[in-house]
């Protein structure tokens, strides 16, 4: 991906020849090797809210960019300058709400969406969690209120013409009253949108559930990753197998779709372990399932456990450098080759959407044919995936 993104950067300087800004996760980690492309001209670490309304007011008026938070830019000798990082946002119900009017609303989906307009929305930032594959766990939780929450699904509504949104929260339900506010919000404005989040397993009860239910979300997206207790005990998920049947059961009893993040290469991962993984999910009788390959990304524990004892220098410092630099990662403490977990990762995906009981429903569930295409595709590129 970050490939991918250069070249098109790098397209888009050569027709428009105008500086270019970037930003993302790799530019706060990893800077200067960003900055080593010349198509981009300045870039921002973190959090951008406050960051590129003082860039651009320092731009504009040609003050000095030693004074901009979080910039990184060079100076008149070519030079890579990385200022101090500006502190989080606190109260990010102040931050504006994106600029939806400049966007062709219309034309964005899920491969599983049902309704249009679409759009995503994130209600929080962080997480109080520290599962060792996930970034999250290390910046401070903080969410938006529920009223400004609300004010945006009707902005989405109103303005935008919007009928689905997907909540990217690392998990909506931590703050089990705001959940309550906000369907309570939805309800009483008669917001006809529906919508869809992600959960923890041990983060909702059937107070919530029915809440949310009542206030339009039709699906939850739950992270189970394993069907092994060792694996999921590694992972810190500090969850068990009887409490994800529990509410996996509980979601489809108050009629909410489900859909069950899982991974295949975890540490202790063995063949035996897949399949448990396996056998679990289809015991789950989810809606929808994910099988990923665990890929030890930078700013995770995962990757830090890694790198120690394993890697001799920053493999990730050093692709971003060069794009031929490709290796496969070993994953810590699991003993299975990158071909056996991708051919895994593949079977898991058969076995769980090639079976009879399964296509039956999911035609039955389809509600157009937009959606079945968009369906069919999806399940396609997942079982030909070859990364």
């Amino acid at each position: 991906i970050f490939h991918q993104t250069i070249e098109y950067i790098s397209h888009i300087k050569e027709q428009t020849h105008l500086p270019i800004l970037a930003g993302g996760v790799h530019v706060e980690l990893y800077p200067k090797e960003t900055m080593h492309y010349k198509a981009i001209d300045y870039a921002i670490m973190g959090e951008a809210d406050e960051a590129l309304p003082d860039f651009l007011d320092a731009y504009e008026k040609g003050r000095d960019l030693s004074t901009v938070q979080s910039l990184v830019y060079r100076d008149k000798g070519g030079n890579v300058i990385v200022n101090p990082l500006r502190p989080l946002v606190q109260d990010i119900s102040k931050t504006p709400f994106p600029a939806r009017h400049l966007m062709p609303n219309d034309r964005y989906y899920s491969f599983i969406s049902q309704r249009k307009n679409f759009t995503g929305l994130i209600s929080s930032r962080g997480c109080p969690f520290r599962c060792i594959y996930c970034e999250q766990g290390s910046k401070k939780f903080r969410f938006r209120d529920a009223k400004n929450v609300v004010d945006e699904f009707e902005e989405c509504y109103d303005k935008h013409g919007v009928r689905e949104i997907d909540i990217f929260d690392s998990s909506f339900t931590i703050n089990k009253q705001r959940v309550l506010d906000i369907c309570k919000e939805i309800i009483e404005r008669k917001i006809d949108i529906s919508w869809s989040i992600r959960s923890r397993v041990d983060c909702i009860n059937e107070e919530m559930m029915r809440a949310i239910k009542k206030a339009g979300c039709m699906r939850v997206y739950y992270g189970v990753e394993s069907g092994n207790s060792s694996i999921l005990r590694t992972l810190r998920k500090e969850t068990d197998l009887d409490k994800i049947r529990d509410t996996i059961k509980l979601t489809k009893k108050v009629g909410i779709n489900t859909f069950g993040y899982f991974m295949v290469g975890s540490p202790g991962e063995t063949k035996e372990t897949v399949e448990q993984t396996i056998r679990f999910a289809k015991s789950l009788k989810l809606d929808y399932a994910q099988f990923s390959k665990v890929s030890p990304l930078p700013g995770t524990e995962l990757y830090d456990v890694l790198l120690k004892p394993k890697l001799k220098e920053d493999y990730w410092s050093k692709y971003i450098l060069d794009k031929n630099y490709e290796m496969d990662l070993p994953r810590p403490d699991c003993d299975l080759t990158e071909e056996e977990i991708q051919q895994l990762a593949k079977r898991a995906y058969k076995e769980f959407y090639f079976r009879p009981s399964y296509i039956a429903k999911a035609i039955l569930r389809l509600k157009s044919f937009e959606e079945f295409k968009r369906n069919a595709k999806g399940a396609l590129d997942m079982i030909m995936q070859k990364k």
